[in-house]
């Protein structure tokens, strides 16, 4: 029987990513980052880390295309979240390479579970290997794999628990009536406990969409009139009907607060009068 075009469709497809693979196979990315704390002023944590990083690659034979650096990023911080990574991430998705050193893995994260959801994507996603030039874990190895395999089963019963403590926790702020997260709407800015307080300025434009609304517009007529007087959205771009529809359904400018939480089979729907000060009547 003859090959489906299909099949062979998938054959060459497959073929194409092993062949780019090969071509960076032996390709690396050096990683390093300092804290403030690590004097990151002085760069000297990065000197360290950069020299065995470069030496490591060199006794390993791979090609080191390029070392990226964040200075002065905590390790608390996500890596997604770094400038630096960022940028690794970008040329991995790009396929420039195929390992990625590190000095120690808390480069990554100083959490352990952050460090293992970060090789786990790279890995997964963007077939990625992760090595530490000072720690005997090889990610590219079978043993190796292993262990990280041990590790990742740890993040995610810390990811469950951190999830749950989560959940509870949000559920319990809207249970007494506080703003339970998220960015704030339209209208209102966050303080410093987390709660929301009014922006006069925003305000205004919520009053606005209220009061057309009273006097009978339409919510197609309320995003035109907003759009032709230059008022941006939150986010910075044009109203549409379900923007200004959103900004009408949302308790939180009448003084109260409602969510509806779902986590686990859980499910709970909280409707409270807020702590915050209401935009309208």
């Amino acid at each position: 029987m003859n090959t489906s075009k299909r099949v062979a469709r998938l054959k060459r497809k497959a073929h194409a990513v092993e062949s780019a693979r090969a071509v960076v196979a032996h390709k690396a990315v050096g990683y390093i980052r300092v804290s403030s704390d690590e004097q990151a002023a002085n760069g000297f944590g990065l000197v360290t880390q950069e020299s065995a990083i470069r030496a490591f690659a060199e006794s390993q034979g791979y090609e080191l295309v390029e070392v990226v650096a964040d200075p002065g990023v905590s390790g608390a911080t996500k890596p997604a979240d770094r400038e630096g990574f960022s940028r690794v991430l970008a040329m991995a998705e790009e396929g420039a390479f195929s390992v990625l050193l590190v000095w120690k893995f808390d480069r990554l994260a100083r959490q352990l579970v952050y460090a293992v959801m970060a090789a786990n994507d790279l890995s997964d996603r963007l077939g990625v290997q992760l090595r530490s030039v000072t720690e005997p874990i090889d990610t590219a190895t079978p043993m190796g794999r292993t262990v990280f395999a041990i590790l990742a089963g740890m993040a995610e019963q810390e990811r469950a628990v951190i999830t749950e403590r989560t959940f509870l926790g949000r559920r319990e702020k809207a249970s007494r009536g506080g703003f339970a997260g998220g960015s704030a709407p339209l209208g209102y800015e966050r303080d410093r406990e987390g709660g929301l307080v009014v922006d006069e300025d925003a305000a205004e434009t919520v009053r606005r969409i209220y009061s057309r609304k009273a006097e009978g517009a339409t919510l197609v007529a309320i995003a035109a009139e907003l759009n032709a007087a230059g008022v941006q959205t939150k986010r910075g771009g044009r109203w549409w009907p379900g923007t200004v529809r959103y900004v009408l359904d949302n308790p939180k400018y009448r003084g109260g607060v409602e969510y509806l939480f779902r986590w686990g089979g859980t499910e709970a729907h909280v409707v409270m009068p807020g702590k915050h000060e209401s935009i309208v009547s």
